[in-house]
């Protein structure tokens, strides 16, 4: 505990990722950021979006189909979609 504690005093998480203070770039994020990037431009419609929808079609099939816990596994993944695409948009406009 003492050590995440140190870790976020010191602008990281622990995992090799710097703070944006640093000045250097979380790769995965990055990456991300460039894909969805490419699917909004291809689609129209952000990745995160996609995958929020996706999900929500997924879990409903599920749940339909009888797999009722699957359905409701899958069904608690749309938060964490939209919650990473706020993420994705704010770090965006920090880097502007």
């Amino acid at each position: 505990m003492a050590q995440a504690s140190a870790a976020l005093n010191h602008g990281t998480t622990g995992l090799g990722t710097q703070s944006a203070a640093s000045g250097e770039k979380d790769v995965a994020e990055s990456v991300l950021r460039t894909i969805d990037r490419s699917t909004k431009k291809a689609t129209g419609l952000s990745l995160f979006h996609i995958l929020t929808l996706g999900s929500i079609g997924a879990s409903i099939a599920l749940f339909l189909s009888g797999k009722k816990q699957a359905g409701i596994f899958v069904g608690l993944w749309p938060p964490t979609f939209q919650a990473l695409k706020s993420v994705a948009d704010t770090n965006k406009e920090d880097q502007k």
